[in-house]
């Protein structure tokens, strides 16, 4: 039987994606949809043979959901600003699609999905995905009532003046910086502005010391453990980089009304957002990848520790790989029917039990290791 599997983006993640589904030699080919022909001939010439390129814009609602409904998964790598076209025609296709993006209006599609049969797995990549995937595990090992992801993509020799290199979208990254954190503290959701509370972690060698603040990284979890006492999701970065961000928004260089320069009428968020994006992209591409998904219960404590270093042999980043190699292998799960289901399917819902392990032992055949340990209530 011909297991039909596509991809939609042909970018950073989209190429990760496609090339592990490939490699896992279970499909006999793969399609890369994206509306930008330089990703698509960059995707070809990245993943080599067995792979297909084709023109796609996913606002085109009526070939999208043909195309979508064409595949038995498809994996979705699109950036914010098309993940909602996708992910409505794939329920209007009654497909079955992975999401590496997380948006709250994907919830509202759930009744739909149901009624056409359809199943979409939304945020499922690094963070969010992996990291709710562990949190979600350890809370069942020891009844966990407090939960926290603290994670981050980084440069491993970072440079002034952000000590930063920009790893995904650059409209995500100043989403995460700009827009208010969803935590559960004393069982009471709270928003707070991300750079309000910047914290201090120490971590194993080589990483050392890093800073952490608050982002919109729960997700799903918002949805599925609401019976938590304390939750919240930290991003990771390098010590420094948040005051220089916290500046950039105090100063007014991300406000969205067009102020007029010359005669030219711009706004400082998307001049901010070209400067960044070309300064952010400077720099040695070498990264890496902290996790640790800290959770304690009425048994104990339980923590997961994940550091991940770029690939040098096949040029992938660690945030690529952690992001698309989880992906891949919940789509691959999806194509085997080792995932069934309709309607909006949460990560953390869908990966669990055996699944769970066998999610950790297809990461590790890629080289992305988690390290477990517990500590029992005494």
């Amino acid at each position: 039987m011909v297991v039909k599997v596509a991809v939609l983006g042909a970018g950073m993640m989209g190429s990760v994606i496609a090339k592990d589904l490939v490699q896992q030699g279970e499909f006999d080919t793969v399609v890369v949809a994206d509306s930008d022909e330089k990703k698509l001939s960059n995707v070809e010439r990245f993943v080599g043979r067995r792979v297909v390129a084709e023109i796609l814009d996913v606002k085109d609602l009526e070939r999208a959901s043909r195309f979508i409904g064409s595949f038995d998964v498809v994996a979705s790598a699109l950036p914010h600003g098309a993940v909602h076209y996708a992910n409505i025609a794939a329920v209007k296709a009654g497909g079955r699609m992975v999401d590496i993006a997380f948006e709250d209006e994907q919830m509202s599609l759930n009744e739909e999905a149901i009624s056409r049969g359809a199943m979409l797995i939304p945020g499922c990549g690094l963070a969010p995905g992996l990291g709710g995937i562990l949190l979600a595990n350890g809370v069942k090992e020891v009844k966990g009532y407090d939960g926290r992801i603290l994670v981050g993509g980084l440069p491993q020799k970072p440079e002034e003046p952000f000590r930063y290199r920009l790893l995904f979208s650059i409209v995500g990254l100043i989403r995460e910086y700009t827009e208010d954190a969803r935590v559960i503290k004393e069982g009471k959701l709270l928003r707070v502005k991300p750079f309000d509370h910047v914290m201090s972690f120490r971590f194993p060698r080589p990483v050392g010391e890093l800073e952490g603040f608050y982002t919109d990284g729960l997700a799903t979890l918002l949805y599925t453990m609401k019976g938590m006492r304390n939750m919240s999701e930290v991003t990771l970065r390098w010590p420094g980089h948040a005051s220089k961000i916290k500046f950039l928004i105090d100063a007014g260089f991300f406000d969205r009304k067009e102020m007029e320069v010359n005669g030219l009428s711009i706004s400082p968020y998307d001049f901010t957002l070209a400067l960044l994006e070309k300064k952010l992209s400077q720099g040695d591409s070498r990264d890496m990848t902290v996790m640790r998904v800290e959770v304690r219960g009425e048994r104990g404590s339980m923590s997961y520790y994940m550091l991940d270093l770029y690939d040098e042999k096949n040029g992938i980043t660690s945030m690529a790989r952690t992001t698309g190699y989880t992906c891949s292998a919940v789509a691959s799960f999806v194509a085997r029917h080792l995932i069934k289901g309709k309607g909006i399917v949460a990560p953390e819902t869908a990966i669990s039990g055996k699944l769970f392990e066998k999610l950790l032992e297809e990461l590790a055949k890629r080289k992305v290791t988690i390290k477990k340990s517990k500590k029992s209530k005494l």
